[in-house]
């Protein structure tokens, strides 16, 4: 761990675009590119700044250490009519490459995830390279789970890469469990293999 280091965790702002999304990339490097196409970057910012849809700055938490930003975690609750004004702003941002984009969009959504009624769900979770190994992953899922626990959800879930073997064991040893078989689909012209991941709150 830091040493010495002044470390908080922070309510996601507007302003925090930039690291949402180069964090988000992060997280998944291939999976949005292959979603939204060459503005992916663009796209997620753009998302990000706007209230109530799924990639809000309001479902976002931020680690910073020394009053740098070094991980972030988005995560929600089921809310009304979020996904409806995801897809709006989405073409908004997208313009016609929305419509191009449109079975990918589908592909992905049997990919990822939704959140059910008393159901907290994790859609991403980053931490820059230079800052990892210090447990600030964790941290931002302690956070997100006392989130869940005050939204009065009874379980929190999220969607791993399969490859991604780190993040898998990282949720087992905070208690996830593997929930049904890898969800596989081809996005783009590339595989991705995602599995369903649980904890009781």
């Amino acid at each position: 761990m830091f040493n010495n280091k002044s470390i908080i965790i922070r309510k996601g702002l507007p302003e925090d675009a930039v690291d949402f999304a180069n964090l988000t990339l992060l997280s998944e490097p291939e999976l949005f590119p292959a979603m939204f196409g060459s503005g992916a970057r663009n796209v997620l910012q753009n998302l990000f700044r706007q209230r109530r849809n799924l990639f809000s700055f309001e479902h976002s938490y931020f680690i910073e250490v020394d009053g740098t930003k070094a991980g972030m975690i988005l995560g929600r609750e089921k809310k009304r009519g979020e996904e409806w004004r995801t897809g709006l702003l989405m073409i908004k941002y997208m313009k016609l490459e929305f419509l191009a984009r449109i079975p990918a969009l589908l592909k992905a959504l049997s990919l990822v995830g939704r959140a059910g009624g008393k159901e907290y769900y994790i859609s991403s979770i980053a931490v820059y390279p230079e800052f990892r190994g210090n447990k600030l992953g964790t941290t931002l899922l302690l956070e997100a789970e006392a989130e869940a626990k005050r939204c009065g959800a009874e379980k929190i879930t999220l969607d791993a890469s399969v490859n991604n073997q780190d993040a898998i064991r990282l949720y087992n040893r905070l208690g996830y469990l593997v929930a049904g078989k890898p969800r596989r689909v081809k996005i783009s012209g590339k595989k991705f293999a995602q599995v369903r991941m649980c904890k009781k709150l």
